[in-house]
C-alpha cells in the first residue's frame, strides 16, 4: 500500500474505523434478525441459506411484524414493532454509509446521500463519532431485540406446533 500524506494529515484512519465498525454491527444486526425470524417460521437450519437469503433487511423487519402478528393473534407484539422500526431507521443510515458520498476535509467527515423519491441531498455523520453513536445503538438494539422476542416466547407460552398440511 502506498503511502497518501493527505489521508495522514486529514486522519482517515478514525473515519475508516468508525466506518468499519458501523459495518460490521450493521451485519451483525441483520444476522440476529435472520436467525430470529428462521427459529419463528420453523425453518430448518438446512435450508437457511436458501431460505433467509432472499430477505433484504426491510423484508427481514417487516417478516418479522407478520409473524409477530400472527403469534399475537392479530396484532404485533408492540415492543416488538418498535424495535424493528428502530432498525429501519438504522437501515436507512445504513443507505448513506455505503451508498452515499463520502468527504473528509479540514472542516470535517460526512457523507452525502441523494433520496431517489426526493432527489434532494441530505448530509450526514458530519461530526466525529456519528457512526460510533449508530454503532452503539445497533449494539443495544440487538440486546434489546433478543429481550423482546424471549420475553414475547415467554409471554405466549408454549404452542403446540401446527401440523403442517402436506402439499403433494
Amino acid at each position: 500500500m502506498r503511502e497518501n500524506s493527505l489521508a495522514d494529515i486529514i486522519g482517515f484512519e478514525g473515519l475508516y474505523r468508525e466506518i468499519g465498525r458501523f459495518v460490521f454491527e450493521y451485519s451483525r444486526l441483520e444476522h440476529d434478525l435472520r436467525t430470529h425470524l428462521r427459529r419463528k417460521a420453523q425453518v430448518p437450519f438446512d435450508f437457511d441459506t436458501p431460505i433467509m437469503s432472499a430477505f433484504d433487511f426491510a423484508r427481514l423487519c417487516n417478516a418479522l411484524i407478520a409473524v409477530s402478528e400472527i403469534e399475537e393473534d392479530g396484532k404485533p407484539d408492540p415492543a416488538l414493532e418498535k424495535l424493528l422500526k428502530q432498525a429501519l431507521r438504522i437501515n436507512e443510515k445504513r443507505v448513506a454509509v455505503v451508498h452515499g458520498r463520502w468527504m473528509s476535509t479540514y472542516a470535517g467527515d460526512r457523507a452525502q446521500h441523494v433520496s431517489r423519491s426526493s432527489m434532494k441531498p441530505t448530509n450526514y455523520f458530519e461530526n466525529e463519532g456519528d457512526l460510533d453513536e449508530q454503532s452503539d445503538t445497533i449494539v443495544k438494539l440487538r440486546g434489546d431485540l433478543a429481550e423482546a422476542i424471549h420475553a414475547g416466547n415467554e409471554r405466549r407460552g408454549p404452542k403446540a406446533v401446527k401440523k403442517r398440511r402436506k402439499l403433494d
